[in-house]
């Protein structure tokens, strides 16, 4: 009895087999999923998502889609400083937006102008120019033009 089960067995996997090995016209006909764990409309997503993410890595922006997405983004970036360092005699360190911030190195988005003992004296450009000072953790919202408590990139 063994013998027989074997036997089926043997031929049942040779029939599945030989079934995958039909004419190549018969193979073509059947478009392969791009994703065994996601439907196309998600697969389109991640693909999307991953291209964004290294588009980020090079350039800094998002795709255009996202840019353009609900409210327009503002002109000028939101400035937090995160924490400040005065010396005296005009030498001062300032971390701010990311950056690392002295007197003779100033970062492209904003100007810091001056520091006192614990707070920094910011400019900043653009069609509408804003100067206000801030502490550490702190945020000057471009969009509202008002500063809040804590960081907001």
């Amino acid at each position: 009895m063994a013998g027989t089960i074997g036997g089926y067995l043997a031929a049942a996997c040779a029939a599945v087999l030989l079934a995958g090995f039909g004419p190549a016209s018969a193979q073509e006909d059947v478009p392969l999923p791009r994703s065994l764990l996601f439907n196309e409309t998600e697969a389109t997503a991640v693909t999307r998502a991953i291209l964004d993410f290294e588009r980020m890595k090079v350039t800094g922006t998002a795709s255009v889609e996202e840019t353009t997405i609900g409210a327009p983004p503002p002109a000028l970036p939101n400035v937090f400083v995160s924490a400040l360092a005065s010396y005296g005699e005009g030498r001062w360190t300032v971390w701010a937006n990311g950056y690392r911030v002295t007197p003779g190195h100033q970062p492209p988005d904003f100007t810091v102008i001056s520091v006192n003992d614990d707070k920094a004296e910011i400019a900043v450009g653009g069609s509408t120019p804003a100067h206000f000072m801030l502490h550490p953790y702190q945020t000057w919202r471009s969009r509202s033009n008002d500063i809040v408590e804590g960081i907001v990139p």
